[in-house]
């Protein structure tokens, strides 16, 4: 069956009465529907090689992981989104007017491309910041070895450590594990993504 069109500006019930019928997906930006892109090869590769790597590590524990299936709203802006991956920990929570969507991440990676980097690093953390038990946010390159871990500090101030190297560990104390960069790309043939450093630069942004 395929979705009707929709009016320039939707409710956020007629968005998820859209969603539930149409072939592909969409975020909703607090009235207005912007059709989710879709990925290369690549990075639907890595999508995988995160998901392995993250459930792997996360057997045994209270948090879980969840595909890009699972939903995301942020309340205090009205948007909704589908993240490449996401660690849930409990109690989880989900929205009364939105029974799919989670509220309450523990953490988000987003695999960025060229096209995707800026929504992805700018417009995508400020509204994923805004969810108060979100505690880490990873940006995972696709064509160069490169993750960027966001971690919250305190109050709105956020800790930048990136890493480039294939031997690296992302630590997460919250969640109780390391993940490999090693097993993110694995399979992959790219370059170094910071190729003017070595090992691991830490900054911290607010």
């Amino acid at each position: 069956m395929q979705a009707p069109a929709l009016d320039p500006f939707v409710s956020l019930e007629d968005y998820l009465a859209f969603e539930e019928i149409s072939p592909v997906k969409h975020e909703y930006w607090n009235g207005y529907v912007v059709e989710a892109s879709g990925g290369t090869p690549r990075h639907a590769d890595l999508i995988a090689n995160v998901a392995a790597t993250f459930v792997l590590r996360l057997r045994g524990k209270p948090c879980r992981g969840s595909s890009s299936e699972q939903r995301i709203r942020v309340e205090k802006s009205n948007v909704l989104f589908y993240p490449d991956f996401v660690v849930k920990c409990p109690p989880e929570k989900y929205s009364l007017l939105d029974p799919n969507a989670l509220l309450n991440p523990a953490l988000v990676v987003e695999v960025i491309s060229p096209t995707s980097e800026k929504k992805d690093r700018v417009t995508k953390f400020e509204q994923y910041s805004l969810i108060p038990e979100l505690r880490d946010y990873i940006l995972v390159s696709q064509d160069r070895i490169l993750v960027e871990h966001f971690a919250r500090g305190q109050g709105d101030e956020w800790i930048l450590r990136r890493y480039n190297a294939r031997e690296d560990l992302i630590s997460l104390p919250h969640l109780e594990i390391e993940v490999p960069l090693e097993e993110i790309y694995e399979g992959m043939d790219l370059p170094s993504g910071l190729l003017a450093l070595h090992g691991k630069a830490e900054t911290e942004i607010s």
